[in-house]
């Protein structure tokens, strides 16, 4: 079974996102800050894709993505964003 880890602050959404994945086959781990998300990934090498959210209190996605494309460069990475107001959005990053 493929294992997916959601990085994604708000409960609502994570679970969404979690039921979702569980229905399609997926095992998940879930993280709820970037500083868990690096940690579970240390435990759980068999980690083969992460759906990172952007927005996040502590280190912010695209840190996450940087730390995980340097230390494991075999694992898959979907960036994602929940907000949708124009106010919150920050401005245009280059991709990690």
């Amino acid at each position: 079974m493929k294992k997916v880890l959601v990085l994604e602050d708000e409960s609502s959404i994570r679970s969404f996102i979690v039921i979702n994945l569980i229905r399609a086959g997926y095992e998940v781990v879930e993280a709820e800050t970037g500083e868990e998300a690096l940690e579970k990934l240390s435990e759980n090498p068999d980690v083969r894709v992460t759906l990172l959210d952007i927005m996040l209190p502590g280190i912010d996605g695209f840190e996450v993505c940087r730390r995980v494309r340097a230390a494991y460069p075999h694992i898959g990475i979907i960036m994602r964003r929940s907000s949708a107001l124009r106010s919150e959005r920050s401005p245009s990053r280059r991709f990690c």
